[in-house]
């Protein structure tokens, strides 16, 4: 099996799990070059399971979410139906757009009915401070379960007009992995998500992410009984934190 890298995500796994190594062994064992990007090598005999997990687990997730971020930053006008539309044709893991003026008003959503209704008071006040071009994460609580929501900013003339707020589930946007109860997602602030490992929740949530970031963006821990990888990955303002099970 052969999975193309689209963001260096993948080789910054590598760097990471095999330790400091440079560019020339990282291309020989876990990436093959190919004329404009990485490959990854799945057949490699001395692939290990954590190369395997992050591979398998983490990689289709992630570059989606780096192509959608991508679309979202660009926009820098209020968008179409059109462009709505297209984005969640292209991302089938959101659940909808909503788009604001600068005084909180709804100018337009879709799809018109959602699935959770949303208030989005997490995104306040932090979002009326993002700079053009930037993107920041929320965690909304519903009685259905956490919504992720990432929010852009619209400017006229330097000054902000509007926002741009896109909605997912985590349980369908994990849902792209091999194996999604083996994921654990979580934002600077609290678990997003904890797959088959629930019973780890309360240790996750007293973790002090914030300050751990702060000195790295990736290592280990253990949760308990268990030892997990854990790696950052930038969000605009933002981090969203995915752990696999260090077997």
């Amino acid at each position: 099996m052969s999975l193309r890298i689209i963001s260096c995500l993948i080789l910054i796994f590598s760097i990471l799990s095999t330790g400091c190594q440079n560019v020339t062994q990282l291309k020989d064992n876990l990436f093959e070059w190919g004329a404009t990007e990485y490959e990854l090598n799945m057949n490699r005999s001395d692939i290990n399971t954590l190369e395997q997990s992050l591979a398998e687990n983490i990689y289709p997730m992630d570059t989606q979410l780096t192509k959608m971020l991508r679309d979202l930053s660009v926009r820098d006008t209020f968008p179409s139906g059109q462009w709505m539309e297209r984005m969640l044709t292209d991302f089938f893991w959101l659940n909808g757009i909503t788009v604001m003026d600068k005084n909180r008003d709804i100018i337009a959503v879709y799809p018109e009915t959602g699935i959770k209704q949303l208030n989005f008071d997490p995104v306040f006040p932090e979002a009326f401070e993002l700079r053009q071009g930037r993107v920041m994460l929320a965690i909304e609580e519903t009685p259905l379960g956490n919504e992720v929501l990432l929010v852009s900013s619209i400017f006229d003339n330097f000054e902000l007009t509007g926002l741009i707020v896109v909605n997912f589930d985590p349980r369908t946007f994990i849902s792209q992995s091999v194996n999604p109860e083996d994921i654990i997602l979580i934002s600077e602030d609290e678990v997003v998500w904890t797959g088959r490992f629930e019973h780890h929740a309360q240790t996750l949530a007293e973790v002090n992410w914030q300050e751990m970031l702060t000195r790295r963006i990736s290592g280990k821990i253990q949760v308990n009984e268990d030892r997990f990888f854990w790696l950052a990955r930038a969000v605009g303002e933002d981090w969203l934190i995915y752990l696999v099970k260090d077997k």
